[in-house]
């Protein structure tokens, strides 16, 4: 029973430092990550501001093939969880832009890296999703 309790305390203890750790580490900087869509490669860019347990910022989409794109960031960190949506709008060349909303599922892995899942919806109705690595510049 005494063991039980040990590995227990020392599982809590190590749980509330990786916590701890992820609270302290501060978003702010430029992240860069790359997503496969089919043939085309996308790189983003993403210059964020962390406040608090809000982030803030921008990106910009360089595709393979077709033009880039940029748009808005606004998301939570919660412990070492950082969701995020991203936000663009581009001239199609149609009467209407077209409108993309990426929402991004993450963890926190290190101070410069986050690792997830990200979800796109435009307003064509087409929907992806995928897993992702960021990485600070």
């Amino acid at each position: 029973m005494n063991s039980k309790l040990s590995l227990l305390t020392i599982f809590i203890l190590i749980q509330s430092c990786q916590i701890a750790l992820a609270l302290d580490v501060d978003l702010t900087g430029t992240w860069t990550s790359k997503y496969q869509f089919g043939p085309i490669e996308e790189v983003m860019t993403a210059n964020i501001q962390h406040f608090g347990v809000n982030l803030l910022g921008s990106f910009t989409v360089k595709p393979s093939e077709g033009d880039e794109y940029s748009g808005i960031i606004f998301g939570t960190v919660d412990g070492n969880a950082v969701a995020a949506n991203y936000l663009s709008v581009r001239n199609s060349g149609d009467a209407d832009p077209q409108v993309a909303i990426i929402f991004i599922d993450s963890q926190i892995v290190d101070q410069d890296t986050l690792r997830g899942t990200y979800y796109v919806q435009d307003s064509e109705m087409n929907a992806i999703s995928g897993p992702f690595e960021a990485a600070r510049k």
